[in-house]
């Protein structure tokens, strides 16, 4: 796989992670130095694991996740991706709560570890709309 390929995939790895509450499996996509910049403001990657492995407002959730703009620098190994997603999270069937729909944009730093792997060191997470 290309680099390319390989930074796309981690984006769709990153949507499954996340919407089966898979945690191991984020953390594998971050640098254990990152930081995550979000609604909760500005947080290390443990910081916002450990909000993902918490309770949910929404226990059920799908992302779809549109084709990143890539900047890729292969020699330096470093990247940056933004990514354009649509979010849907549901409700408890019978919570009486309503379903959320969000539109979101990924800004993530990529770098290329000494093993080869791509890993985020910095995700900004933007909600640029909700339903």
């Amino acid at each position: 796989m290309t680099d390319p390929d390989v930074l796309r995939s981690m984006l769709q790895r990153y949507a499954r992670a996340a919407d089966a509450r898979d945690v191991d499996r984020l953390a594998e996509l971050f640098e254990p130095t990152a930081e995550v910049i979000g609604a909760r403001g500005t947080q290390t990657v443990g910081e916002w694991l450990d909000t993902m492995r918490g309770p949910r407002a929404f226990p059920t959730s799908m992302h779809l996740i549109g084709d990143p703009l890539i900047e890729l620098d292969e020699a330096a190994g470093v990247a940056t991706m933004d990514t354009y997603a649509v979010v849907y999270q549901l409700s408890e069937p019978d919570s009486g709560n309503a379903d959320l729909t969000l539109g979101i944009r990924y800004l993530d730093e990529v770098v290329r570890g000494g093993d080869g792997t791509w890993r985020i060191r910095r995700r900004t997470s933007r909600t640029l709309w909700m339903r």
